[in-house]
């Protein structure tokens, strides 16, 4: 009780981004490149925020109802989502595909953990009309 009751009154996590957001008025800013988004549209657990990266770079931290959206080169890659485990997925991106991504969350044993899970489209964009963009903190 001791360790889990202090998170009971933080408040949310807000989600940031450390990569440029692409334009999200089209489908994909750079026709060269693939386009994922990592989508955490439940409140559950929205005190923890959970770092997102692609491979080793470090996309950003989700908190509840928010996503983070960044575009790569082609090629194989492994998303990872960090609460308390490590979700991973491995993916392969194509050019001017996009990619909907996700961050399934549930109770851990002393905070919030996750699962990452590619969907479709449809149900991709219906998960985004429920979250709020990133703050984009770029350096």
């Amino acid at each position: 009780f001791t360790l889990v009751a202090p998170s009971l009154f933080v408040g949310c996590a807000s989600t940031r981004q450390y990569v440029p957001l692409p334009d999200q008025s089209k489908s994909v800013e750079n026709s060269a490149q693939g386009r994922i988004y990592v989508v955490r549209p439940a409140f559950a657990g929205g005190a923890v925020a959970m770092k997102v990266r692609d491979g080793d770079k470090h996309i950003g931290t989700t908190g509840g109802k928010g996503y983070v959206c960044w575009e790569r080169d082609p090629g194989k890659t492994t998303i990872s989502s960090k609460a308390e485990n490590t979700s991973r997925l491995e993916l392969d991106v194509a050019q001017g595909n996009v990619y909907y991504i996700m961050q399934n969350i549930r109770m851990g044993i002393l905070m919030a953990r996750n699962k990452l899970e590619l969907v479709d489209e449809t149900k991709g964009k219906a998960a985004l009309k429920k979250c709020k963009p990133p703050q984009v903190v770029v350096d």
